[in-house]
């Protein structure tokens, strides 16, 4: 693939408690030789009042990170919880899912859910495109 382009990454939830996560997006962009041409981050910050954490629908975030234009990128996204669970009971707190999206302008290229452990949170690694 030697096509120049910008891409906008998001990452979106339905979860209710997803304000008690720290999430990092960081990444190195590739030129058409090969080489980087570019380090994309964000950092977002969750909740901070630890065990007197309550759940709050209307604080969800959604996160985009754009690119320099590129003809791809590595993308590392650490979501890591920065407070304890609502419930201290293991089996009232499942996995839940982030969306992950990428789009060239109006088209999406990449879309796809990722499963995020509660407690231990997840790291999720994309090659685009993946060669």
């Amino acid at each position: 693939m030697t096509d120049t382009a910008t891409y906008s990454i998001s990452l979106t939830t339905n979860f209710d408690e997803w304000e008690r996560y720290n999430v990092f997006m960081m990444g190195s962009c590739r030129a058409a030789d090969g080489s980087d041409n570019g380090f994309i981050h964000l950092i977002s910050k969750g909740a901070t009042n630890g065990n007197s954490f309550t759940p709050s629908p209307a604080a969800r975030r959604r996160l985009q990170l754009d690119t320099t234009a590129c003809v791809g990128f590595d993308l590392y996204i650490y979501i890591v919880a920065n407070t304890l669970p609502a419930s201290r009971i293991i089996s009232q707190c499942p996995p839940f899912e982030v969306q992950v999206t990428i789009s060239n302008g109006a088209n999406e290229v990449y879309a796809k859910s990722h499963t995020v452990n509660q407690w231990g949170g997840s790291t999720i690694y994309i090659e685009f495109p993946k060669e």
